[in-house]
This record gives structure tokens, C-alpha cells and sequence, in this order.
């Protein structure tokens, strides 16, 4: 099966083509250091047999935060801890492509203030974030070139900006949330250009990119700019892209989590975006969104390079080495979103239908 053999990119090199897609776990202390319950999820994780695994979101600046217990990796004293992290990963699986996901929430956000490229509501919460200044911005490019630098020091394999989900660097590149007519607002991918270039000036870790491929709100991101976009970041050594769509806001114009959705049937809901930029990028290009089957991952790596799990994965983390050994070629997870619910109310990540 094509889903198990080697996926190689300009600087790395992945046992196979399973990735475990970030997913928020609630586990860091207040000060969003590393615990012994958030090392004990990636140990089973490294467990499973992906070869790829996606840290949940780290806030990159204090003010940045999403949620409380969000591990982050702001300042040096977080160091410490990813990097005992790191270390128990690579105990179990010394092959395992492990990478950093960082994040600003920007108006996403229950703890910090509400932030934005623009000043406008979001109304599925009624949050009116205030507009950054054109030196804020430049803060926190700065912020994420040092929590990159962070990443390397702790023994990253890579990094990954989060760039989707209506996050701070997704509101840059929507037009819905960046009406900006200073160069922020005329070249919405200059951020995330500014950032990779930083990142590069600073540390040699590569870089990867969690990016919407559609917004699914009025006036959103639509895949012909994220197309767009992805070429220019690969003109400017973007390793790898994992697409994804949809913002908290979505939900208020869909009645439905277009993120995570309660699927059955529909498998891979995000797939046809991805292979829009697949055909016109050279670089690896993979989706993830739903998901469940073997079947449905081979015939969707003719037109793509990885697939990315998430729920299938706080399932059973060992899925992935059950398919390779032929035991399974189904997750039983059913969508229900009880594991996500559990992350809203501030709860530590896990499968509520575990008992």
C-alpha cells in the first residue's frame, strides 16, 4: 500500500504517509509548561505507528493564548519541558517526525485580549477584537521566528504555523477578517512571508503549514487565494502544506462545525481543496478532515502525498500500526465531537466514549 511507504521531503523523511494532526489537549499547567499527562499522550501516540506527529497549538507570545492550559512556548523557561518531551517521543519511536505547532489566537479567545488584522465582530461569540498596529504585527513575526528558534533548541523536528481554523495568522490571509489597506491588508500572505523569512534568518528548522483552503463564511478565504498563496510560500521554502478549512465563525453561517464535522459517510470533506493547490505546487501537499478509512486514504494518495487523522486518533492512537498489520481498515470513531467538547469546556483531551 502506497500509504505505508516512505514520503520525503527537501529535509526530512517520514516512515509512511499517516500524520497526526494537531489537535488542542488541555494538559500544560497554568503556566504552560509540560506535565506528565501531556508526555504520557504523545508516548502512546509515538506508539501507534504514524509517522508524523503534530503537536497541538503552542501559543508563541504571552498575549497570544487561546485557552487556559495551552502549552506554550513563548519564553525560555518553556524549554525545559519540550525538550523533555521531545526526548520521551524518541524513546519509543526514534523515527518519528515530531513537530511544534505554533499559534496566536487572535480574536479566538477566551484568556487574552481579542486581536485582530481588523476590527470586525465575529458573531458567532460577539467578540469585537481591537485592530493591531503595524509594530504589533512585527512583535509577534518576531514571536514566532523565537518560538521556532525555541522548537530547535528543544529538538523539533520541524515546525508548523497555524494557519487555519480562524487563528490569528488564518484571520491575515481571510478577507473577511483582514480589510487592512496598509501592505498587511494588500498582500494578506505578507505575515506568514515575513515569518517563514524570520524563522530562516534565525534557526534552520523546517517549516510547515496548517492553511485554510476556505473559510466557509461570506467574504471568506477561497481556494483559488489559497492556491495563490501556496505557490508564493513555496517560492520561499515552505516544506510541506497540510490543508484544512473552516473558523469558529463558520458555525454561525452553517449551523455546523465545519472544522470537525459530525460526519457518517463523508470521508476526506476537505480533499478537493487540497488537490486544487496540489496541482499547482511541487511540494507535499496533504489534507485532513474525516478521515476513517484505509480504503479512502490509498485512493486519495494518487492525488496527494500525506493524509492527516485527528479524532481517529483520540480513538485509538494505535490505529495506524493496526492498519499496517492488516487488523483494522476502519476507525470506529463516529464524529460524535464529545473528545472536542471536553476541550471547550476546558477539560484534558480524550475519547468520551472510552470508559
Amino acid at each position: 500500500m502506497r500509504l505505508f511507504t516512505t514520503l520525503v521531503t527537501e529535509n526530512l523523511e517520514m516512515k509512511n504517509r499517516i500524520f497526526r494532526s494537531a489537535t488542542a489537549e488541555v494538559m500544560a499547567d497554568e503556566d504552560g509548561r509540560v506535565t506528565e499527562s501531556l508526555i504520557e499522550l504523545y508516548r502512546n501516540l509515538a506508539k501507534g505507528g504514524a509517522s508524523t506527529i503534530i503537536t497541538g497549538f503552542m501559543y508563541v507570545s504571552e498575549d497570544g493564548k487561546a485557552i487556559e492550559k495551552m502549552v506554550g512556548i513563548s519564553k525560555d523557561e518553556h524549554i525545559e519541558g519540550l525538550s523533555k518531551l521531545v526526548s520521551e517521543v524518541k524513546k519509543v519511536d526514534e523515527s518519528v517526525v515530531f513537530v511544534a505547532q505554533l499559534c496566536h489566537a487572535g480574536r479566538q479567545t477566551r484568556v487574552s485580549e481579542p486581536v485582530a488584522p481588523s476590527r470586525v465582530e465575529d458573531p458567532s461569540t460577539g467578540i469585537v477584537p481591537r485592530e493591531l498596529r503595524k509594530e504589533e504585527i512585527e512583535r509577534i513575526v518576531d514571536d514566532f521566528a523565537k518560538s521556532a528558534e525555541r522548537a530547535e533548541r528543544a529538538g523539533f523536528d520541524a515546525v508548523q504555523l497555524h494557519s487555519a481554523h480562524g487563528y490569528l495568522l488564518s484571520q491575515f490571509i481571510s478577507p473577511h477578517t483582514n480589510r487592512r489597506e496598509d501592505e498587511y491588508g494588500k498582500r494578506r500572505g505578507k505575515i506568514i512571508l515575513d515569518i517563514l523569512e524570520r524563522i530562516k534568518e534565525r534557526c534552520e528548522i523546517p517549516v510547515m503549514i496548517k492553511m485554510n483552503a476556505c473559510d466557509f463564511i461570506p467574504r471568506g478565504l477561497e481556494v483559488k487565494d489559497a492556491v495563490e498563496i501556496a505557490k508564493t510560500l513555496e517560492k520561499a521554502g515552505l516544506e510541506l502544506i497540510e490543508v484544512s478549512g473552516g473558523m469558529h465563525e463558520s458555525a454561525f453561517h452553517y449551523k455546523e462545525n465545519m472544522i470537525s464535522r459530525r460526519i457518517q459517510k463523508e470521508e476526506a470533506y476537505f480533499a478537493e481543496f487540497a488537490k486544487k493547490i496540489k496541482r499547482e505546487v511541487e511540494i507535499p501537499v496533504g489534507c485532513v478532515g474525516g478521515i476513517r478509512s484505509v480504503e479512502v486514504a490509498e485512493k486519495l494518495l494518487e492525488h496527494l502525498d500525506f493524509i492527516s487523522l485527528s479524532r481517529p486518533l483520540i480513538r485509538d492512537p494505535l490505529l495506524p500500526a493496526k492498519w499496517m498489520r492488516g487488523e483494522s481498515s476502519e476507525s470506529d470513531c463516529i464524529s460524535c465531537n464529545r473528545c472536542l467538547e471536553r476541550i471547550r469546556r476546558g477539560e484534558p483531551l480524550r475519547c468520551e466514549m472510552i470508559r
